[in-house]
């Protein structure tokens, strides 16, 4: 009888240790799960600091998206308003101050450029911002041929700050999207981190390695894309009816690189934005900069801005002219 009540007084301790232990385990697993949320809080809220009040190209781009959202045509009266977009050739090409003085006042210029934006992008950009109310009398996409033709998908910055919650699906059926891409897409809309962690980690690298930015671009290797020169003609049309059903005529310029492939791929380009009814134009053509003009071998510098913003002045001019 007493063995008997020994091993039961074994067994219910057992048991209760095991409970406890159980209980303990789940603990643990709750005070990590709280840590980690409560660190991605903390990030999360760090980046949005960072990109609010200190990232000069976050305070950039939300000023500009501020701006483009906010435009109205200015069709009741004389003055015409162009928003003009594109990619960092478009931040580094155009001086728009200048451009401003030179077009006033019959035209009212506003520009919206994030970096690495494709043609495809560009599109639901454009979407989003005409659902939230923008308006204007042109739209002047500013791309190299090289990033009319790329196939690839969105960035990460275009993701958060361009395209619209409801297009994500749409992208599904894009050249390059799969469930992986899809799913970045849609983290880098959601959170503020996420969306700009590859500007972090460039500040990082220039942070350590000043000059870094420099340095990439005239030895790294750069991600091979794939183009397809056939989806062209389409894409233009795409964006010309896009803005035609929002009350804007598209115009298409193709901005100075130094660079071989989009010399040689202009002329395609320029023709099949002429071929859906495009005006399209290259104010100041590779050969006519010499490379001291560029400040990386890509990007214009201050001087080469400054004879480009002229040549397109004079287009936008001639552009509104004919809309009077």
């Amino acid at each position: 009888m007493a063995s008997s009540t020994i091993t039961l007084e074994t067994q219910v301790a057992g048991t209760f240790q095991e409970s406890r232990e159980i209980a303990v385990g789940q603990r643990h697993v709750v005070h990590l799960l709280a840590a980690i949320a409560a660190a991605c809080v903390v990030v999360e809220l760090a980046t949005a600091v960072w990109s609010h009040s200190f990232s000069s190209y976050g305070r950039r781009v939300e000023a500009e998206y501020a701006e483009a959202a906010g435009l109205r045509s200015g069709r009741e009266g004389k003055q015409k308003t162009v928003l003009i977009v594109g990619n960092s050739t478009l931040y580094h090409g155009v001086d728009i101050l200048d451009l401003r003085d030179q077009i006033q006042p019959d035209v009212d210029a506003h520009v919206l450029s994030l970096n690495s934006m494709m043609i495809e992008d560009w599109y639901f950009a454009l979407k989003e911002l005409f659902r939230k109310g923008a308006r204007s009398d042109f739209v002047l996409l500013m791309l190299p041929p090289g990033h009319v033709a790329n196939v690839a998908p969105p960035t990460d910055d275009v993701s958060h700050y361009l395209i619209g919650t409801r297009d994500i699906l749409m992208l599904r059926s894009a050249e390059g999207i799969d469930a992986t891409t899809l799913s970045n897409i849609f983290f880098a809309q959601c959170s503020m981190f996420f969306g700009r962690r590859n500007d972090l980690r460039m500040l990082v690298k220039s942070t350590l390695f000043p000059g870094f930015e420099t340095m990439a671009s005239r030895f790294m290797r750069k991600r091979k894309l794939t183009s397809d020169y056939g989806l062209v003609p389409a894409r233009f049309r795409d964006i010309k009816n896009l803005c035609a059903q929002n009350g804007a005529r598209l115009l298409f310029v193709i901005p100075p690189t130094h660079q071989e492939s989009d010399t040689l791929a202009t002329p395609f380009v320029l023709e099949a934005a002429e071929s859906v009814g495009v005006p399209a134009a290259i104010p100041v053509p590779n050969a006519q900069l010499s490379e001291d003009k560029y400040a990386d071998g890509y990007h214009l510098n201050r001087e080469g801005q400054k004879i480009f913003t002229t040549a397109l002045a004079e287009f936008l001019r001639k552009q509104a002219s004919h809309e009077f």
